[in-house]
């Protein structure tokens, strides 16, 4: 794109910064695809972007998420023998990390308690609108 050509709206390049699919952003953080699609539903998870309609994540957001995760769990990444996952040579389907995989379900378990409780606080004050 030279400076004689009108701007066109689409994004060319995230300078410096790594941008996953939906897969690749599971497999970073060493969860399934679904319990990152369930977090996104519930507005539970990383942050997102969307490009082209697709859903994003930077690199950077999953980090903070999962320093997040651990933080609010009191198990610290540097005091610990906690590490993430290294890639291996050999290609592996999607390598689960257990401990990952604990903490995005409390999350999931929370926001899930949390959302009932309180479509049972306004069901509750709906009906007693209508009794009186």
């Amino acid at each position: 794109m030279t400076t004689t050509e009108p701007p066109t709206g689409a994004l060319i390049a995230f300078p410096g910064r790594t941008v996953l699919s939906r897969p690749d952003a599971s497999h970073y953080l060493g969860i399934g695809q679904n319990a990152l699609l369930i977090m996104m539903l519930l507005a539970c998870g990383p942050r997102t972007i969307s490009m082209d309609g697709k859903t994003r994540y930077r690199e950077e957001d999953l980090d903070q998420f999962r320093q997040t995760l651990m933080g609010t769990m009191g198990v610290a990444l540097a005091e610990t023998p906690y590490r993430k996952i290294q890639p291996d040579t050999q290609e592996t389907p999607n390598p689960v990390d257990p401990l990952m995989h604990l903490l995005v379900r409390h999350v999931i378990k929370r926001r899930i308690i949390l959302i009932f409780l309180w479509s049972m606080v306004l069901l509750g004050g709906l009906m007693s609108l209508t009794l009186f």
